[in-house]
């Protein structure tokens, strides 16, 4: 079945699914570890999260991933369809995270066989990002749109391309790596090596070299000029722009900018109806998103300029990407 088609099933309320049954979706990213019940109508009846990195090394997360998966499925009543994952880095065809320069994994692991075979259910695997942009499709702001761009913006940057009515994956599921674009030649250096990479300024990492470049070029004044490198979160940043902080603040605005730019070149190629931006960055709400329009318009030509829609996933930062990922498994089981 297409994703249009079945797009009109869960809108029209005709669903094959059983309703007593629920999928266990899981998003694995750069800083914590989210997983969501998810009923087929898109609700979520039940949640857990951790931190994706620990002290006791990289075999600690299998096994709490495993133990917070089974008691998250053993407080409900429901039984389980599947469990949908989505993580940077995997190759859904082999089952494996192989190349995630932001997860605890030291060599490439089989986490699709290892959830089957732990929770005895059927696994689907599909890149975080693409997973984000099934569910924003599915139950979110694109359900009526043919084309549309998705971006994660979370401690790196995803990004998936829905163009057409289908997913981009390109040949080798490796497709639609807008972090990892060169955006500033000789730039920042990034975690996969290279210099430059879009996620180094447009990220909860990205935000937070914005703010220490700021405090070594500029004498403001800030009360987070107390706070360590280490401990200075995105988080603790978007608050003190709330408040006032001049130089948190532009930190954000340099990531609206950066982002805006980026974005009018992939409007330039792909003319999408919508762009949507999920993540918990988002929470910045319009510190973020007003630089971003004024600048996308400014370096679009006149032809391409407010022609796009860009918007906050109306999933919410924390739920889009375990959404994507159960939409994934509905879409399998259609």
């Amino acid at each position: 079945m297409q994703l249009d088609d079945l797009t009109d099933f869960f809108t029209n309320r005709q669903y094959h699914f059983n309703l007593n049954k629920v999928v266990l979706g899981v998003d694995i990213g750069g800083t914590f570890t989210k997983l969501s019940l998810v009923t087929p109508l898109g609700h979520i009846v039940g949640q857990e999260a951790f931190p994706t990195h620990s002290h006791n090394g990289h075999d600690d997360y299998p096994k709490r991933l495993v133990a917070t998966s089974k008691a998250l499925v053993n407080r409900i009543d429901s039984s389980l369809l599947g469990i949908g994952i989505g993580a940077p880095g995997c190759d859904p065809k082999t089952g494996y995270i192989s190349y995630a320069v932001n997860l605890p994994f030291s060599a490439p692991f089989p986490i699709r066989d290892f959830f089957e075979e732990n929770l005895c259910a059927h696994t689907a695997l599909i890149k975080d990002s693409s997973a984000a942009a099934l569910g924003e499709k599915m139950w979110g702001g694109a359900k009526h749109m043919d084309s549309f761009v998705l971006l994660t913006l979370g401690t790196g940057l995803g990004s998936a391309f829905y163009i057409h009515g289908q997913l981009v994956a390109g040949a080798h599921h490796l497709a639609s790596e807008l972090g990892h674009t060169v955006h500033i030649p000789q730039g920042r250096a990034c975690s996969c090596g290279q210099r430059g990479c879009l996620e180094t300024y447009v990220s909860a990492r990205g935000l937070q070299r914005n703010l220490s470049e700021l405090f070594a070029t500029e004498i403001t004044p800030s009360h987070l000029r107390e706070v360590s490198d280490s401990d200075r979160t995105a988080e603790m940043i978007t608050q003190a722009a709330r408040g006032g902080d001049e130089l948190a603040r532009q930190a954000l605005e340099r990531c609206g900018v950066e982002l805006g730019n980026a974005l009018a070149r992939i409007c330039l190629q792909l003319d999408p109806e919508g762009i949507f931006l999920s993540g918990g960055l988002t929470h910045a709400g319009g510190l973020l998103l007003e630089p971003l329009q004024q600048q996308l318009q400014k370096a679009l030509l006149p032809a391409f300029r407010n022609k796009t829609t860009v918007a906050i996933s109306a999933l919410g930062g924390a739920d889009a990407g375990t959404l994507g990922a159960a939409a994934q498994v509905y879409l399998e089981q259609a």
